[in-house]
């Protein structure tokens, strides 16, 4: 992958913007032929990780990542509380004990017994836990083997998903490695590259179908969407460096710099569009459907509230949202 065309050193910070537009985007009722492509790329987030990978030891790790588990629990118990408090009784069909249980224990893929607003936020206890277990295996290279053996089983044999994103987290491992190898070899994308994993990813995407680390479902083959979520990383790899070099990529650093707060809580400032409709006598039975026929329309407004609520909420009610307790006390 060595070209004219080089990014000899990736922005982070573009590439994790563009990846949460991305997230956005598949959450905003896309039809599946949509969806399916862009569901490949949540390893890049991950892949980031490891490129800014630093040796510590796991104290540091814990302390230097700990803000990820309070998000979970904050910004996750924030968005269940809503739902429970404003949510139809025709979309909540069980105790309202369900949804907190499943909440409190990580189970964010029971998709009908979470609250939907709150989904995004597995992502957060994931994380924290698979940059724990990277910090345990990548010092020893058969535990490092055998951690990819692992995230391999899980992608191959059909599974209920663990709590706490136990197996995402495994599932994980992998992308931090390459990452952190991407960054050791100095590796870079062409546009010949890009077009290329461009079209690998279509037809993947198409065969394989849609996938989600959080309900731990990898399409018909979880090896093939292992090379589909690679070519993932080298389309965004490429997608950060040309946002920069057109200058477009303030967006895309103001949704990375507000990454816990966007994540968190984007399906619930998207849903204000059926406030705002509920108070025009505008009332949609079929909510799913709407999305599927409108998902351009609602995610273009959806990103226009949410720059508008990262852009003028007061930072420190940002902060307490996403459980950032040394921003809210100044240290």
């Amino acid at each position: 992958m060595k070209s004219i065309y080089k990014v000899e050193k990736i922005n982070i910070l573009i590439l994790e913007g563009l990846a949460i537009f991305f997230v956005m985007l598949v959450h905003a009722g896309t039809p599946n032929y949509i969806y399916a492509f862009f569901s490949y790329g949540l390893g890049s987030l991950v892949f980031a990780r490891g490129y800014q990978w630093k040796e510590r030891n796991l104290k540091d790790i814990i302390a230097s990542r700990i803000l990820l588990l309070q998000t979970y629990y904050v910004a996750g118990f924030i968005n269940t509380l809503i739902f429970l408090l404003i949510a139809p009784s025709n979309v909540m069909n069980y105790p309202k004990r369900v949804y907190l249980t499943n909440f409190l224990i990580g189970r964010m893929d029971k998709l009908d017994q979470v609250a939907v607003n709150a989904i995004p936020v597995w992502f957060f206890l994931m994380l924290f836990l698979a940059e724990i277990l990277f910090n345990i295996v990548e010092k020893s290279r058969f535990l490092l083997f055998v951690s990819i053996l692992g995230s391999f089983a899980f992608r191959i044999f059909e599974h209920e998903p663990l709590p706490f994103k136990i197996d995402a987290a495994i599932v994980s491992l992998p992308f931090f490695w390459i990452g952190r190898e991407w960054k050791k070899r100095n590796l870079s994308v062409s546009i010949v590259d890009f077009m290329l994993a461009t079209v690998g990813l279509i037809l993947i995407s198409q065969v394989n179908g849609d996938i989600s680390w959080n309900n731990q479902w990898f399409g018909k083959s979880g090896v093939i969407s292992f090379f589909g979520e690679i070519l993932a990383i080298i389309i965004i790899v490429f997608l950060s460096d040309l946002v920069k070099k057109i200058k477009i990529d303030k967006f895309f650093l103001k949704l990375s710099i507000n990454a816990l707060f966007v994540i968190s809580y984007h399906m619930l400032v998207g849903s204000l569009v059926y406030v705002v409709m509920n108070l025009f006598g505008i009332v949609i039975s079929d909510v799913v459907g709407f999305l599927n026929k409108f998902w351009y329309v609602y995610f273009s407004l959806d990103l226009i509230l949410v720059y508008l609520t990262i852009s003028y909420l007061p930072s420190k009610v940002k902060a307490l949202m996403i459980g950032d307790l040394r921003r809210i006390i100044g240290k």
